[in-house]
C-alpha cells in the first residue's frame, strides 16, 4: 500500500502502542490498521506517501464532520417524534459544535492516540474535535454507515450527552440577545474595533450598547470571539434566558 512508508515512520507505529489503544480505548478492531493510522496523523508530522502526497487526517476529518451531521440528524428525527424542524436542527447544531466536540473528543482521549509534531506547540482545543471527526470518517470507510452510527451513539453521544441538559445550551450569546432585543423593542449594538495594544493575543475590542447605554465591553483573539464575549457578560446582565452549559 501506498501508505506502508509512512506508517514505519510515524512516532505512533514504533511506540508499540497505537493499536493496543485503538481496541482497548476505543473498542475498535479492524484489519484496516493504516487507515486509522492516517486519521490520528497530524499535518505538522508532515508525512508522505510513496507518490509525494500529504497524509494526515484533514480528509478525514471532512468526511466524519458530514457523517457526524447526518448520523445526528437521524437519530433526532428518528427519538423527537413531535418536535419541529426549527428544534432538531438547533439540536442537531448544538450537538455537533465545535464546543461539544472538543469536549467528548477529550473526554474519550483521543489525544493519547495522536501523532503530532513535538516542535507544534500550539494546536489549540479544536484538535479533539477534529480527531472525532476524522476517526468517524475512518469508521464510515472501514465499516459502512450502519455500524459508524451504532458506535457514534454508543461511545460518543450516549455517555457524554445529557440531552435534558442540551435544551437549555446556549450556542450564540449574541444571536441570544438579539432575539431578546426584537421580542422586547430593545435597540441592540455591537461596536467592534481593533486593538492595538501590547497584548498579542488580544485583536479586537467589542462593547455592547442597549438603547444607547453601554452594558458590556470584551476583548479577544478574533472579532468573532470579543463579540461572542461581551454578549455573554451582557447575557449575564439581562439573563434573557436561564442557562445550564455554554456552546
Amino acid at each position: 500500500m501506498k501508505i506502508i512508508n509512512y506508517i514505519r515512520n510515524s512516532r505512533m507505529a514504533t511506540s508499540g502502542n497505537f493499536f493496543a489503544l485503538l481496541r482497548k480505548k476505543l473498542n475498535i478492531k479492524t484489519h484496516k490498521e493504516e487507515l486509522y493510522q492516517k486519521a490520528f496523523t497530524h499535518s505538522s508530522v508532515n508525512l508522505k506517501d510513496s507518490e509525494g502526497k500529504t497524509v494526515n487526517f484533514e480528509r478525514l476529518e471532512f468526511l466524519g464532520d458530514a457523517l457526524l451531521s447526518t448520523i445526528i440528524a437521524e437519530y433526532l428525527f428518528t427519538f423527537h417524534p413531535e418536535a419541529k424542524e426549527g428544534e432538531l436542527t438547533k439540536l442537531r447544531a448544538k450537538i455537533v459544535s465545535r464546543t461539544q466536540l472538543n469536549y467528548i473528543g477529550k473526554e474519550m482521549g483521543l489525544i493519547e492516540l495522536a501523532d503530532i509534531s513535538s516542535h507544534h506547540k500550539t494546536f489549540g482545543e479544536n484538535i479533539h474535535g477534529n480527531l472525532i471527526e476524522s476517526l468517524v470518517g475512518a469508521l464510515f470507510i472501514d465499516k459502512g454507515y450502519n455500524k459508524t452510527k451504532n458506535y457514534v451513539l454508543k461511545y460518543m453521544l450516549t455517555p457524554y450527552i445529557d440531552m435534558d441538559e442540551l435544551q437549555n445550551m446556549v450556542l450564540s450569546y449574541k444571536s441570544l440577545l438579539f432575539e431578546w432585543s426584537q421580542k422586547n423593542k430593545k435597540e441592540l449594538l455591537f461596536k467592534t474595533e481593533s486593538d492595538d495594544g501590547l497584548d498579542p493575543n488580544i485583536n479586537y475590542t467589542s462593547q455592547i450598547y442597549l438603547d444607547n447605554k453601554s452594558i458590556a465591553k470584551a476583548r479577544a483573539v478574533s472579532k468573532k470571539k470579543a463579540e461572542e464575549k461581551a454578549a455573554k457578560i451582557a447575557a449575564s446582565i439581562l439573563k434573557p434566558s436561564k442557562t445550564k452549559k455554554d456552546a
